[in-house]
C-alpha cells in the first residue's frame, strides 16, 4: 500500500474508533453489526481510492506491453488486460534466452578465428593461471592436456616472457619483447602481453606469441651482407683515395682529379655510414651502456664540426643542466646521433644563423633537441625525412655531401635505446630535432 491509501485508511479507521467512543460516553449502544458497517465502509473508501492508483499503473504496464508487442509483430488484446504483460514476459524470456544463444554461438566463433591462426594465444588471469588457450599454444606446450589453470611459465618456458608479465602488471614496461625459445630448438618469437577484459569479472591478459626466427635469419642475412659488402669496398676505396690525393698535386688536369677525388670521398662517407647503420640495427645487444656526459660527446663533435661553422658564423649554444647531463647510454651510439643531427644542423642553417643543443627530464626519459634557424623542412616531407637514402632536396644534398642515410642511423640508434625520435620544422624558419633516452632503472 502506497503512502497516501495508507493515510485515508488510518484517517477513517480512527474516525470510527473515535465515534464508537463518543457513543459509548454518550450512553448510546452500538450493535456489533454497526460497528462491522463502518469498519467495511471504511475499507471500501480506502479500497476504491487505492484502486484507482492501481488501475492507472496497469494501464501504462498494459500501454508498455503494446508498444512492445507490435515491435515485435507479435498479437495482443484490444482491451486492457494481464495477458499482455503476461505476453511481454514471455517475450521478454524468451529474447533473454536467443541473446545468451548469440552470445554462445559468438564466443564460439571467435575462439575457432583464434584456433585457426598460426600465432599462440593464451588468456591468463592476474596470478599467471592460463583461463584459456587456443589450438597453437596447446600444440606448443605439448602436454597432452587441457591447458586450463597451469601457470603459463610452464608453457611460455622463459623467464623474459615472467618479468615482461610482472613489468605489465605494474605498469613499468612496454608490452612488447623478443625472447628465445627452445623447442627443442632455439627459436625466436615475439611476444606480446596486454590487459583485457574476459568472460570472468578480474582483470585477464592476453598473451600473443608469434614465431619470428625464420624473419630474424633474413634480417641477420640482410645485415651480414651489408656489413661484408662495405668492407670489401672499403679498402679498395681508401686506396683510390690515397693515390688521388696524391696526383691532386702533380696532374696537369687538376679539375678531373678533384672531381674523382670527391666522388670517391662521397662513396667513402656512403660505406662508412652503411656500416654505422648496420651496427645501429642490430639494437642494444650490441651496446656498451654506461654513465656518459651529455656535454662531452657534444663538445667531442663540434670537434669535427666547428671550422665549417666558424667559417659559416654560425652561432653555437650549448644547454645541458648539470641535473642531466649524465645520461646511461652507448657513447658511441649518442655520439653518431648527435653528429647527424648537429651536422645537419649546420649545413642547412643560415649563415650567421643559431644552433643549439639542449637537454631536459621528461618523467621517466631524458628529452635532448637540436635546433637550427635554417631553411626548414616541407610539412608534406617530414613523414618520410627518416626513411634510408631519402632527401628534401637532392642536389643539395650531394652537393653539401650527404649520403642520405644519416637521418636513418639517428632514429635506429634512438629506437635501438627504447627511445622515441619527432621532429617539428617550419619553412624558413628552421627545425627542431626531438629524441629521447630513457633514465637508468
Amino acid at each position: 500500500m502506497n503512502k497516501p491509501a495508507f493515510l485515508i485508511f488510518f484517517m477513517l479507521s480512527s474516525l470510527t474508533g473515535i465515534i464508537v467512543l463518543l457513543a459509548e460516553r454518550m450512553g448510546i449502544e452500538l450493535s456489533v453489526f454497526v460497528v462491522l458497517a463502518v469498519s467495511l465502509f471504511t475499507g471500501v473508501v480506502a479500497a476504491v481510492f487505492y484502486a484507482k492508483r492501481v488501475k492507472k499503473v496497469l494501464k501504462q504496464m498494459v500501454a508498455s506491453a503494446k508498444s512492445d508487442l507490435r515491435i515485435y509483430n507479435l498479437p495482443y488484446s484490444s482491451t486492457p488486460g494481464m495477458d499482455d504483460i503476461s505476453s511481454v514476459v514471455k517475450l521478454m524470456i524468451t529474447k533473454a534466452r536467443e541473446s545468451g544463444d548469440n552470445l554462445s554461438r559468438g564466443i564460439d566463433g571467435i575462439k575457432k578465428i583464434m584456433d585457426s591462426v598460426d600465432i599462440g594465444m593464451l588468456v591468463v588471469n592476474r596470478h599467471g593461471s592460463v583461463v584459456y588457450a587456443n589450438d597453437y599454444m596447446e600444440r606448443f606446450a605439448s602436454l597432452g592436456k587441457d591447458l586450463t589453470g597451469i601457470y603459463f611459465l610452464d608453457i611460455i618456458r622463459s623467464y623474459e616472457a615472467e618479468a615482461l608479465f610482472n613489468a605489465i602488471q605494474s605498469g613499468s614496461a612496454p608490452n612488447q619483447k623478443d625472447i628465445s625459445l627452445f623447442t627443442p630448438e632455439e627459436r625466436r618469437f615475439s611476444l606480446r602481453i596486454n590487459k583485457i577484459e574476459y568472460l570472468t569479472d578480474e582483470r585477464c591478459y592476453l598473451f600473443t606469441l608469434e614465431d619470428i626466427t625464420r624473419i630474424r635469419k633474413i634480417e641477420q642475412i640482410r645485415q651480414d651482407f651489408i656489413t661484408n659488402a662495405s668492407h670489401e669496398l672499403k679498402t679498395p676505396l681508401t686506396s683510390i683515395i690515397g693515390y688521388l690525393e696524391a696526383l691532386k698535386d702533380n696532374y696537369n688536369n687538376r679539375e678531373f682529379v678533384d672531381t674523382a677525388f670527391k666522388n670517391a670521398k662521397r662513396m667513402q662517407r656512403i660505406v662508412d655510414d652503411m656500416l654505422v647503420l648496420s651496427n645501429a640495427d642490430r639494437g642494444a645487444s650490441e651496446f656498451n651502456f654506461k654513465d656518459t656526459n651529455i656535454s662531452d660527446v657534444v663538445h667531442e663533435v663540434y670537434e669535427l664540426l666547428g671550422n665549417e661553422i666558424e667559417k659559416r658564423h654560425q652561432k653555437f649554444i650549448l644547454n645541458i643542466p648539470e641535473e642531466v647531463d649524465v645520461i646511461y647510454t652507448d657513447r658511441e651510439a649518442l655520439f653518431h646521433i648527435l653528429l647527424n643531427l648537429i651536422d645537419n644542423a649546420v649545413k642547412y642553417g643560415n649563415d650567421k644563423g643559431e644552433i643549439s643543443v639542449s637537454a631536459s627530464e621528461r618523467s621517466n626519459e631524458i628529452e635532448i633537441v637540436v635546433r637550427d634557424t635554417g631553411i626548414g623542412i616541407p610539412s608534406n616531407e617530414l613523414d618520410r625525412i627518416f626513411e634510408r637514402f631519402y632527401t628534401v632536396d637532392k642536389a643539395r644534398s650531394r652537393e653539401l655531401g650527404g649520403t642520405g642515410l644519416g637521418l636513418s642511423i639517428v632514429k635506429h640508434f634512438v629506437l635501438a635505446h627504447s627511445g622515441r625520435i619527432w621532429v617539428e620544422s617550419t619553412l624558413n624558419k628552421g627545425s627542431a630535432f626531438h629524441f629521447t633516452i630513457p633514465k637508468k632503472k
